[in-house]
């Protein structure tokens, strides 16, 4: 178990590090006697009071520790024998295998050893870049698409957690936010992006978020993305959860929302017919989840883009006041590479994006701000006795929208064993007895669109560090979402409910209401993000924006972001679907402008 904590430290970034040194010398000198001295039955009972304590510093160190541990443990394979949770992704019976368009070939992946010219240059293989990379290829340019991870399928996926996070994850998977509270924000690092590791969930971008672009900020085009979402849907296969086949879990959450007269329904999802998905965060088994080096990539190749991967950039270049072409490195060796273009398309993400740029002081003072994350509270709860198992259904499939005008939505999401046993509470024995019984679980998310907002930058030695302050106000609206998603669990039979909230270790039916009437401070919640957005955010004017309606950056022509970070605000629903359309957008902008 420590070989396993040790090989997630050494992937994830300095300060993360030096966090979890803390948390051990914090923890050895948290008794006396020294916690190494302590008997087993002490040092459990040590550990379930610092988890109790009312420090956020104590509790989020002590959830740091579990969340390595616990993925260590869990990925035993005697462990997930025991619990029979191994992981699996299968199609439904009456749903044949749909075709997938052919996958990249890793030997084209390499890059040359010798520089390369080409019309556009997109830095960055997921959501956003793939779709931009694919409409201008198949207008005719000459793309070329830089990937600083590497390419990875269902050939070569890992089925270990730790092998999945260190080659599929930025940081091991332990990207992070500071804050009061500190929010785990892990994303993807590979070809593809966060689509290999994410859930396939695709939202259309809610109206009433596209009215407000229009209107408020200024975006023309953004009420007119019916084709694009049209467009993508059938590319990507998306379709409703089947109910039907969805599993356990989905059938809990549906049966305790209907007991309630609650709004809800299936998650769309571009898996086609897959009705077991316990594999979605290590890369889907079977790749008949639609990410993009199984869709938008492969079709951008066929109409002539130049995939490349292994590769980091390390700057824009920059001639005569314009975007010319980046410099970069190659993964082996770490020799040298750059790309000339007639323009440079930055799709890095939210945290990708606005470091390069910021490392650079490129895109004006707003660049790295306004970070939206929608923090999720994980709200586990017990159905004692019934064989929910989980990891059996669709990992990501019902939600309960009864509740977006106050920002919320609710998703029925089966969180798989070795990332989400840190969630449960207790130490030792106890918290193994959980573990044993994580078949019980049922699992809602409750996520918010946030108008909290966070900042990146880069400390003296070029790391990023992501600040994140959670408002009062936001944090009663979680408050208010994790009661509700408790209330849910019991009107489907639940006996009790993990909140994940400072203090609480469990929640019997009838007593939610202690979640929003307590006195809790925004750092009393546990939370975690998985949806970045904002940091190069598009608008009218520099005086409050990175990139104008067309993509491109105010004061440097040439230079355009198509990805997570030209979002004005959240979503309320998540963004792969609407950082696609609008990439896709952007790109046939572009693309008239070159051709």
């Amino acid at each position: 178990m420590v070989d396993g904590a040790l090989r997630l430290l050494e992937a994830a970034p300095p300060r993360m590090r030096g966090t979890a040194r803390l948390a051990l010398r914090a923890l050895e000198r948290s008794s006396i006697p020294s916690f190494s001295r302590l008997s087993p039955r002490r040092r459990t009972r040590r550990i379930e009071r610092l988890e109790r304590s009312g420090s956020m510093l104590a509790r989020n160190l002590v959830l740091l520790l579990k969340s390595l541990c616990g993925i260590s443990y869990a990925r035993a394979a005697e462990v997930q024998n025991a619990v029979g949770s191994i992981p699996r992704c299968e199609l439904g019976p009456a749903a044949p295998r749909p075709p997938l368009p052919p996958h990249l070939n890793p030997a084209a992946l390499v890059p040359p050893d010798e520089d390369e010219r080409c019309d556009v240059v997109v830095v960055g293989s997921g959501a956003g870049g793939a779709a931009a990379a694919r409409v201008l290829a198949e207008a005719g340019l000459d793309v070329i698409v830089l990937e600083a991870g590497e390419y990875h399928d269902a050939i070569t996926y890992s089925r270990d957690p730790i092998d999945a996070l260190t080659t599929l994850y930025r940081d091991g998977g332990l990207t992070a936010c500071d804050g009061r509270p500190p929010i785990a924000l892990p994303v993807g690092r590979c070809v593809g992006g966060t689509t290999v590791i994410n859930s396939g969930t695709c939202f259309r971008t809610p109206d009433g978020v596209l009215t407000q672009w229009r209107d408020r900020v200024g975006i023309p085009w953004a009420t007119e993305l019916e084709g694009e979402f049209e467009q993508l849907e059938r590319d990507l296969t998306v379709v409703p959860a089947d109910g039907a086949n969805a599993g356990r879990n989905a059938e809990l959450c549906r049966s305790g929302a209907d007991a309630l007269g609650l709004s809800n329904g299936p998650i769309p999802r571009n898996a086609g017919g897959v009705t077991c998905c316990g594999t979605c965060p290590t890369g889907c088994a079977l790749d008949a989840k639609r990410a993009m080096h199984v869709s938008e990539l492969p079709r951008a190749a066929r109409a002539g883009a130049r995939i490349r991967a292994g590769v980091s950039v390390d700057r824009v270049v920059v001639r005569n006041g314009s975007a010319v072409g980046v410099r970069a490195r190659r993964a082996e060796g770490g020799t040298a590479y750059s790309v000339a273009a007639r323009a440079v398309v930055l799709a890095g993400g939210a945290l990708g994006t606005p470091e390069l740029m910021v490392g650079q002081g490129l895109g004006g003072r707003h660049v790295g701000r306004h970070l939206r994350v929608q923090p999720a509270c994980w709200v586990g709860a017990r159905f004692p006795g019934q064989d929910v198992r989980g990891w059996d259904g669709v990992m990501q499939s019902w939600r309960v929208d009864e509740w977006l005008a106050r920002r919320l939505f609710l998703e029925a999401t089966f969180t798989p064993l070795a990332f989400g046993a840190h969630w449960l509470r207790g130490a030792g024995a106890a918290w193994k007895e959980r573990v044993e019984r994580y078949g019980e679980l049922g699992i809602i998310g409750v996520h918010l669109a946030d108008q909290s907002e966070g900042r990146l930058r880069l400390d003296r030695r070029g790391n990023l560090r992501i600040r994140y302050s959670l408002t009062r106000d936001d944090a009663a609206r979680l408050r208010f979402g994790i009661a509700r998603a408790a209330q849910i669990h019991f009107a489907a039979g639940a006996d009790e409910a993990y909140p994940q909230v400072g203090g609480i270790d469990a929640l019997a039916p009838g007593r939610e209401r202690l979640i929003e009437q307590g006195l809790f401070s925004p750092s009393a919640l546990r939370l975690e993000a998985f949806h970045p957005m904002g940091t190069a955010r598009m608008g009218t004017s520099a005086r409050d924006s990175v990139v104008d309606p067309a993509g491109e950056v105010h004061d440097l022509p040439g230079l355009y972001a198509a990805d997570a970070s030209i979002l004005p605000t959240a979503l309320g629903a998540n963004p792969m679907l609407t950082i696609m359309a609008c990439a896709r957008k952007i790109a046939r902008g572009l693309a008239e402008r070159l051709t």
